[in-house]
């Protein structure tokens, strides 16, 4: 491997941890090349600056995630839209357990979730991202088929951010004051009793349109 492709891709892997602890706002460039060890104009260099190496990252996340979701259409058309909630949680909040790549992109995005950046704006304005698309096929089954683009998008991101407290917060959750085992038995509790609450948030409002009809 060429030392050019080495220090590209030590930047990626160091701004994925910035980026997943401090989100892009709290991420410096100066910080991101103290890890990998490159100067500060190698980011110009390999990526064109900060937000371009945002994207670049946010496609790395999107690609992965995708690929390790169990929620493609034909999973999807097969499994009641209760069961299509809980899997769509558990997605979720079960990588945490690895600790790996998968969970410090599901914290960029939890990030995101919370308070979305310029910079992840302008990416969504231009790439497809699965995680909305598999939120928005699962809360229109609960929405009434005269449900209005603003309502759809409103459940759907409402949907996502269900795990974005735990995920943005697991490395206190385990701290005082909440002094929380994280294993296992806990994500597996976590990932179904969000579930439940959100199938019965997501059956209300299907019970409250449904009567108003």
């Amino acid at each position: 491997m060429k030392i050019t492709e080495i220090t590209r891709n030590a930047l990626l892997d160091h701004a994925t941890d910035v980026f997943a602890e401090l989100g892009y706002e709290g991420a410096s460039v100066r910080e991101i090349t103290r890890r990998a060890m490159a100067n500060q104009a190698s980011i110009n260099y390999h990526f064109g600056g900060k937000e371009a190496l945002y994207r670049e990252v946010l496609r790395l996340a999107i690609a992965a995630l995708s690929d390790e979701s169990p929620l493609d259409d034909d999973t999807m058309g097969n499994i009641s839209r209760d069961e299509a909630v809980r899997l769509f949680i558990r997605q979720q909040v079960t990588p945490l357990l690895k600790h790996g790549q998968i969970s410090r992109y599901l914290r960029i995005l939890a990030w995101e979730t919370l308070a979305p950046t310029a910079a992840y704006s302008n990416f969504i304005a231009t790439e497809k991202l699965p995680i909305l698309d598999q939120a928005e096929k699962i809360v229109r089954r609960f929405l009434p088929e005269t449900a209005g683009r603003a309502e759809i998008a409103v459940a759907t991101i409402w949907l996502t951010a269900q795990a974005t407290p735990f995920i943005r917060h697991y490395d206190t959750l385990s701290k005082p004051p909440m002094n929380l085992k994280i294993d296992k038995h806990f994500i597996e509790k976590l990932a179904t009793d969000l579930g439940r609450m959100a199938v019965a948030a997501l059956s209300v409002r299907d019970t409250f349109s449904t009567a108003q009809c």
